[in-house]
């Protein structure tokens, strides 16, 4: 999924498509008038008026059924005033379908410092830990009341650099679809079919059907978690009704670190590539999987009502 910042020439151009097995859909990047509050439109054809404020094109891109996810809202650093920060402030508005929990760029450039900058530039993804405490949190504040989906994104650049006679690319392409993935769980196979496919895409991210990994850590593609309600199993994003005996199975291709956190607050911790946990209660459950105490895994909600 591919945003550049004000335009949609390359959609107009018809480059969004299949490309052997990479399906390539293509999105916009918009901003207010001071460039703060960036915003993820797809689905549209051609661009909101530029100049607007955030609540203006989050409610013209819900309007017109755009799939709308707020990009990098975390970023506060100060040590570099040519790259500031560019946070989302306006967290009262209505109408978004998802946030970036996890930015490979804004976490990047928060720990860039003059000491660290050369193994910073040869090995981008080393010094990736984990989504901040801050975003979590108000992610999962806001899923109290409604289903908002929390993807990663690796906000990659291929910028050219030059130190001394070194000339390197920071967050060369090849590199960096090594590292942070959003991991869809579709309901059927991914349609062959363009507007199919990109409607099964849009459907499980407005759904939450989705978990976030750190390849750089271990490849999570065999990844579950399910609750497991009576005889029936619910997956990451569905909703199911509490029932005596209920239980929460994880599944790592890879063993972990396991973090069960219910309504934004620790519910248990262990150790491990397989758990049952049990469950006493209702609520919002998602996990966190860290290896070596970095962030691999993060879930979106299973609801338990």
């Amino acid at each position: 999924m591919v945003t550049d910042h004000m335009t949609l020439k390359n959609y107009a151009e018809g480059k969004e498509g299949f490309y052997g097995k990479t399906l390539v859909v293509i999105g916009y990047e918009v901003h207010d008038p001071d460039n703060r509050n960036h915003y993820l439109l797809f689905g549209l054809d051609k661009i909101i008026e530029p100049g607007l404020r955030a609540a203006n094109y989050v409610a013209q891109g819900a309007s017109k059924g755009a799939l709308g996810i707020i990009a990098h809202p975390d970023e506060i650093r100060g040590h570099l005033p040519q790259f500031p920060s560019y946070p989302w402030t306006e967290w009262d508005i209505e109408g978004f379908n998802g946030i970036e929990i996890w930015n490979h760029m804004s976490e990047w450039m928060e720990g860039l410092k003059k000491y660290n900058k050369l193994n910073m530039l040869i090995s981008p993804r080393r010094s990736l830990k984990s989504p901040t405490d801050r975003i979590l949190r108000i992610w999962d504040e806001l899923n109290l009341s409604k289903k908002i989906a929390g993807i990663g994104s690796i906000d990659v650049h291929g910028f050219p650099y030059k130190v001394g006679f070194l000339k390197l690319i920071i967050f060369p392409y090849k590199v960096q679809f090594k590292s942070i993935r959003t991991h869809l769980l579709l309901n059927e196979q991914l349609s062959g079919d363009l507007e199919v496919a990109k409607r099964q895409i849009y459907d499980a991210i407005r759904e939450c059907r989705l978990f976030i990994s750190n390849y750089r850590w271990g490849n999570a593609n065999n990844f579950r978690m399910e609750m497991i309600l009576d005889d029936k199993k619910i997956g990451i994003g569905d909703t199911g009704m509490f029932c005596e005996g209920a239980k929460l199975q994880i599944d790592l291709p890879l063993a972990g670190e396991m973090t069960i956190i219910r309504n934004g607050k620790l519910y248990g911790q262990f150790n491990g590539s397989h758990r049952d946990f049990p469950i006493s209660s209702k609520g919002l459950y998602r996990a966190e999987i860290k290896r070596g105490g970095k962030g691999w895994i993060y879930t979106n909600h299973i609801r338990v009502e």
